[in-house]
């Protein structure tokens, strides 16, 4: 634990400690009061506060007369829509950008128009033909973390055989980076890794199976309780919140791999009902990845992430909407044996349902303290599809959000409608407030020469 002085800490502090059997553990801390300056704008050694940036992606589209709201404008001019209504305690940070179309060709079904919205350019045979847009920010800001080239999680794996994967993020050709459908598997990854500060020896890995025996924190607890002494009221309660938060779930996820003490074997069907398996679409197993996130982006391991929601055409079942039969081909295409009229409130109900997910993360950041604001205030997070009206696999009218305050560069609460314009001006506008320098961004039909000025604070 390294440390300034009384009035302040260096932002590179973690807690250790040591396991049961003697593994070594690091565990980092959010950003606190101590470690900046007085107007809470930056560290106390003089270095900027981070930006964060990340996409968060679904699958299948939407219905576009139930997605674009009825009035353009800022604040009050205007008001979310029905599909979007799951985002009004985030709208404060919300820019919707309605009207603009995915310029290349349909190549292949949900495989083209998803690679140029994320990435500015037509896709190859299971991959993009330039970096994804978190890659691309990931180059700019994520130099120095842990995790520097982010990190990727996914939901529902389940996609169409000419859609583009359920792999979406791509660092460049043939360079993809696969999302981890396991919230244990990101909990181990993110409480298991190496201390950044220079030591002797590389700290030995912890044994998964001492987890079942001894909470990581318990290990920690002696310097956790040296830190609170150099801290302020306000820095304590940040400290006891964010290792409570930690302790919770890791609870939650070493029960939700089954019964761990000898006893009676406990039904994982009934008594982690809420989470269910891996790739299966429950709001409490995107609950659990957006702690895990909200985690590695307040300590600082990753600034940048992806989030897949669902793949391109996703099949999966939308069991917490109750909503049986795949939901690509039920929904998506209209063609549930109930009936056209069931089939579309369904995919109603699902764009509806993916909203409700991604404003469960958006308002942990939001609720998430970090400097002078919030994590949310400090980080942008976009948000696409891989068609527009699903029914016809239209480009035109794309379904496009960027949620977050970028730091002060972005002005958030608005709905900007630009009929006819290239999506990749979002894209540009993005690469261009995290510090890209290129005129263009994307290629071919994609790449465009401007970005969005409405977008800007």
């Amino acid at each position: 634990m390294a440390v300034f002085g009384r009035n302040g800490i260096s932002r590179r502090t973690v807690l250790r400690g040591l396991l049961a059997g003697g593994a070594s553990v690091v565990v980092p801390l959010p950003r606190l009061g101590a470690m900046l300056n007085s107007n809470g704008t930056a560290y106390a050694s003089g270095a900027t506060l981070p930006v964060r940036f990340g996409f968060w992606f679904f699958g299948n589209g939407i219905i576009p007369s139930r997605w674009v709201p009825n009035a353009t404008g800022v604040g009050d001019a205007w008001t979310l829509s029905e599909e979007l209504e799951p985002l009004l305690a985030v709208k404060p940070w919300l820019s919707v950008i309605t009207g603009t179309d995915v310029k290349v060709a349909d190549s292949a079904p949900h495989a083209s128009f998803p690679a140029c919205a994320l990435s500015g350019a037509t896709n190859g045979n299971q991959t993009m033909l330039l970096p994804s847009i978190d890659q691309v920010v990931a180059q700019m800001i994520g130099m120095g973390t842990t995790f520097p080239t982010g990190l990727h999680v996914g939901i529902g794996n389940s996609g169409g055989g000419t859609a583009l994967g359920d792999t979406i993020s791509f660092s460049g050709v043939n360079q993809p980076n696969p999302a981890t459908f396991s919230p244990t598997t990101l909990f181990q990854k993110l409480v298991q890794f190496a201390s950044t500060t220079a030591t002797p020896a590389a700290p030995a890995a912890p044994d998964p199976e001492l987890l079942r025996h001894q909470m990581v924190l318990d290990a920690v607890n002696t310097e956790a309780t040296k830190l609170r002494t150099l801290l302020g009221t306000e820095d304590q309660q940040r400290l006891d919140r964010h290792l409570e938060g930690l302790q919770e779930l890791q609870t939650q996820l070493m029960r939700a791999q089954g019964p761990k003490v000898t006893g009676t074997l406990v039904n994982p069907d009934t008594a982690y009902a809420n989470r269910g398996a891996d790739g299966s679409m429950t709001r409490a197993r995107c609950q659990a990845f957006n702690d895990l996130l909200v985690f590695a982006m307040s300590t600082d391991l990753t600034r940048t992430f992806s989030y897949t929601f669902t793949p391109p055409a996703s099949f999966e079942v939308y069991t917490d909407c109750g909503l049986p039969g795949g939901f690509h081909g039920d929904y998506g295409h209209r063609g549930s044996p109930k009936g056209a009229a069931y089939a579309t409130a369904g995919m109603n109900a699902g764009v509806q349902f993916a909203m409700t997910n991604l404003a469960d993360l958006l308002t942990s950041m939001s609720q998430t303290p970090d400097g002078a604001g919030t994590l949310l205030d400090n980080a942008a997070v976009y948000t696409t599809s891989c068609t527009s009206e699903s029914q016809t696999h239209s480009p035109i009218d794309f379904p496009l959000l960027v949620s977050g305050k970028a730091g002060g560069k972005l002005k958030g609460n608005q709905h900007v409608r630009l009929i006819g314009e290239n999506s990749s001006t979002v894209l540009h506008t993005l690469y261009t407030i995290y510090g890209g320098t290129s005129e263009t961004f994307g290629m071919g039909a994609g790449q465009v020469s401007n970005g969005i000025p409405a977008l800007l604070a």
